[in-house]
C-alpha cells in the first residue's frame, strides 16, 4: 500500500503533454468532493465516508476535521466541479485512480461500493491515507518555493536532517546544540517557533521525549513574567499519529496556549527532536498543524 501511494504521488506531481494542455485544479486540498447518486449517500454512505474523511486532527484542543466533505450527484458534476483538486466517485466496478484527469495536481479516485461495509470501510481509510499524503506532498512543494536555503544547509550540517524553513521564519542565537526559529510579526496576534535539538540518548520512551522537551522549551521560551516559560499541557493527552508526537502547550505563570507538534529524529547514538507550536487564540489551527507536518 506504501509503494502505491508513492506511485500516486509521484503521478499526481508529475507533468506530461496531456498536463500542458489541463486547467490549474480549483478547490482547498483540505476539501474532498465526493459523487454518488443521492439516495446512496443519504441513506449508507455519509456516515461512514464522515467518521473517516472528517476525523479530528490530533493536537488541537477543539475539534477539527480533517477534510471537508462536498458531495454532488453525477448530473451536478458540472465542467466546473471537474477541477476540483480532490474527487472521490462512488463506483458499481471496482477501486482505482487517475491523477490530472481533470485538472493539474488533481486525483481523481474511484471507490467500489457494493454493501459490503467492511471492505468500503477499509478502502475509505486507504484513501484518506493518500489524500492526507497528497495535502502534505502539496504543501511541501509551495513551501520549498519560499524556503530559506541557508537554514536548510544550517540544520543539515549541525544535525544531519532535512527540513524546509520557510523565508518568514527568522533564526535566533542560541547555542549550537539548540536551533530556533521563529515568526512573530507585530502586525498580527500570531506566533509560531521551531525548536531543534540533540540528545545523545537515543531512547524512544515517550516520557523521556516529554522530558527532553520540556527542558528545552523551559530554556528557550520565556514569558514576560517571572518564572513564566512555555511547558507541555500535561492534562491533554498526547498522541503520537503519523510518526509524531501531538499536544498542546501552555504558559507557566500566565495565560497563553495552543498546539504543538514534536517529530523525533532516531540514530544509533543520538536522538534529534523537533518540535513546533503555535499561538493563534483567534483562529482554526488544522493549517497550522498541516504546515508543520510539511516542514518536518
Amino acid at each position: 500500500m506504501r509503494i502505491l501511494k508513492l506511485l500516486l504521488l509521484l503521478c499526481v506531481f508529475s507533468c506530461n503533454e496531456k498536463d500542458k494542455t489541463l486547467p490549474a485544479s480549483t478547490g482547498s486540498s483540505s476539501e474532498i468532493l465526493f459523487v454518488s447518486p443521492d439516495y446512496l449517500w443519504e441513506n449508507k454512505l455519509s456516515n461512514k465516508v464522515l467518521d473517516i474523511f472528517s476525523q479530528d486532527i490530533p493536537g488541537i484542543a477543539k475539534s477539527e476535521p480533517a477534510f471537508k466533505i462536498l458531495h454532488v450527484n453525477e448530473g451536478q458534476l458540472n465542467s466546473l466541479l471537474k477541477t476540483h483538486t480532490n474527487i472521490i466517485i462512488i463506483s458499481s466496478d471496482s477501486t482505482f485512480f487517475e491523477a490530472n484527469k481533470w485538472a493539474k495536481n488533481q486525483l481523481v479516485s474511484y471507490l467500489f461500493y457494493n454493501d459490503d461495509a467492511n471492505r468500503f470501510n477499509a478502502e475509505c481509510n486507504n484513501l484518506f491515507k493518500i489524500y492526507y499524503d497528497k495535502e502534505i506532498t502539496s504543501l511541501k512543494n509551495n513551501l520549498l518555493k519560499n524556503s530559506n536555503s541557508t537554514y536548510s544547509r544550517d540544520i543539515q550540517k549541525y544535525f544531519n536532517i532535512d527540513l524546509v524553513i520557510p523565508k518568514e521564519y527568522i533564526k535566533n542565537d542560541t547555542e549550537n546544540t539548540i536551533m530556533h526559529f521563529s515568526y512573530n510579526p507585530s502586525n498580527k496576534e500570531v506566533i509560531k517557533h521551531i525548536l531543534i535539538y540533540k540528545s545523545d540518548n537515543n531512547s524512544t520512551d515517550i516520557n523521556y521525549v516529554i522530558d527532553q522537551t520540556n527542558a528545552i522549551l523551559k530554556q528557550t521560551l520565556k514569558g514576560s513574567r517571572p518564572n513564566s516559560y512555555v511547558i507541555i499541557e500535561d492534562s491533554f493527552p498526547i498522541e503520537m499519529y503519523n510518526g509524531s508526537y501531538r499536544a498542546l502547550w501552555k504558559l507557566h505563570n500566565g495565560f497563553m496556549g495552543g498546539s504543538l507538534v514534536i517529530q523525533p529524529y532516531y540514530s544509533s547514538d543520538e536522538l534529534i527532536l523537533v518540535c513546533a507550536l503555535v499561538f493563534d487564540p483567534g483562529s482554526k489551527k488544522r493549517n497550522y498543524i498541516k504546515e508543520f507536518e510539511s516542514i518536518l
